[in-house]
């Protein structure tokens, strides 16, 4: 394997590597998990890493149904918390929404805009 040349500290030491406990910001979270098994081009020298478009590009079909998951269930944990104030039904009508909507969100048969997410988690707060 060829060692490619750093951009940061000019070390030729830019190898792919996979480890746990990396995150990247991915649309509106602020620290998405990377799968530990995901290689991503780093200097074994200054640990910076480099995200090439074609790594950005596998990186991104990883995380979008990992996305999908976290904001049903931040979507469900919202609901949980208003229905503690107010009918489901009520919600709806209050913010718009088709009948029993709400309720698909919250055993996870639909997927929620990151709007109507971030809207639940205000009103729960």
């Amino acid at each position: 394997m060829s060692l490619t040349k750093c951009s940061k500290c000019q070390s030729k030491a830019v190898r792919s590597y996979a480890r746990p406990g990396r995150t990247i910001r991915y649309r509106n979270v602020a620290a998405m998990p990377i799968p530990d098994s995901f290689p991503i081009p780093t200097c074994s020298r200054c640990y910076a890493e480099f995200f090439e478009p074609s790594t950005l590009e596998a990186l991104d079909l990883l995380l979008h149904q990992q996305y999908l998951e976290q904001l049903r269930q931040r979507a469900k944990q919202a609901i949980d918390i208003l229905m503690l104030h107010i009918s489901q039904r009520r919600l709806e009508l209050l913010i718009g929404l088709s009948q029993g909507y709400l309720s698909r969100l919250r055993i996870g048969a639909g997927n929620p805009s990151a709007e109507l997410v971030s809207h639940l988690a205000m009103l729960a707060h």
